[in-house]
């Protein structure tokens, strides 16, 4: 309930919309449907269009039954080792460049958005703090979208490709595929290949390997940021090509 209601107060603070969302769904299915091993693409393979997202019936208004991710049972393993031990593995490796976890109180029992955007601020400074990089350094972006009503918290408070507070929805509206200048969540995230949790951490490392097959983005993939969880308290790293 908490999570739709600080989405109708982000609508009404910036003149938008529950519908607007509709291309961003579209584009995690679409990107979903590109992961080989994806629930979707194995269950579901069909094509998911605007009018399916528009007609989905009300979860809890303003909040629709495709805003929200699947749970699926799955599981997935990450190797960590020393930049010296990583360069002689079989795949290229990816340096961790950064992380951070961060975990809010809010004032009462319903979380606000003034206290998501604050939380949200507050997880971009520690990310480019910690990983001495800026906005326009974060080429391959991963937030989460376990709720796609959480994305544009992420987007926003990171400035990814120059968006800014109230500017996501305008954002979703323009070329957000992996093919295109803005690949917002190549990975297809939770809501396109089912709640793994995993697919946007993989998805960066793919990217940044130039193994991510269809999902490849066509922009510079030097570095990739992804994190999981809810603005309260959510888990982020940061990824590079090089250690530095």
């Amino acid at each position: 309930v908490q999570y739709a209601l600080t989405f109708d107060q982000y609508c009404r603070k910036y003149g938008s919309n529950h519908d607007r969302m509709a291309p961003l769904v579209v584009n995690l299915r679409r990107n979903g449907l590109m992961v080989p091993w994806g629930y979707y693409t194995t269950h579901q393979p069909e094509p998911f269009t605007v009018e399916d997202y528009l007609a989905a019936r009300w979860v809890n208004k303003p909040m629709s039954l495709f805003d929200c991710d699947r749970p699926v049972h799955t599981v997935g393993a990450l190797i960590f080792a020393t930049a010296e031990r990583a360069r002689d593995m079989k795949q290229r490796p990816v340096y961790v460049l950064n992380h951070s976890q961060t975990n809010f109180r809010p004032k009462s029992s319903c979380e606000t958005l003034e206290e998501h955007e604050e939380w949200t601020d507050t997880m971009a400074r520690l990310i480019y703090e910690g990983s001495g990089l800026t906005p326009r350094d974060i080429d391959v972006y991963n937030p989460y979208d376990g709720f796609t009503l959480f994305t544009q918290y992420y987007l926003e408070a990171m400035q990814w490709h120059g968006v800014k507070r109230g500017e996501a929805h305008d954002f979703y509206a323009g070329d957000i595929s992996v093919k295109g200048p803005h690949p917002l969540l190549s990975s297809g995230g939770n809501n396109g290949s089912g709640r793994t949790r995993t697919a946007i951490f993989f998805d960066c490392m793919e990217q940044l390997q130039g193994r991510a097959g269809p999902r490849q983005v066509n922009i510079r993939a030097e570095t990739a940021a992804a994190g999981c969880n809810t603005p309260g308290g959510i888990g982020w790293m940061v990824f590079g090509k090089s250690p530095d």
